[in-house]
């Protein structure tokens, strides 16, 4: 018969080993998708064209009230 301490070391050791496969898996599958991008360079190309046009685009000005507001409600 096995002790309750033995018991909780034995699911603590059973859920690390299913979280290590997990992280495997998801890597085997990062590195599967990596091996099949291609278009690594357009990737970087719309990348670089987005941040062109965001800088590009017209900002919203934002107009905050400045003091006068103030003043003339605390009278």
């Amino acid at each position: 018969m096995i002790t309750e301490h033995q018991e909780v070391a034995r699911y603590r050791v059973a859920e690390r080993v299913r979280v290590a496969e997990a992280r495997a898996r998801r890597q085997e599958v990062r590195e599967a998708l990596k091996v099949d991008r291609v278009s690594a360079p357009r990737h970087g190309l719309a990348a670089a064209l987005r941040r062109l046009a965001d800088r590009l685009e017209p900002q919203p000005m934002n107009r905050r009230p400045g003091l006068s507001v103030v003043r003339s409600q605390a009278r």
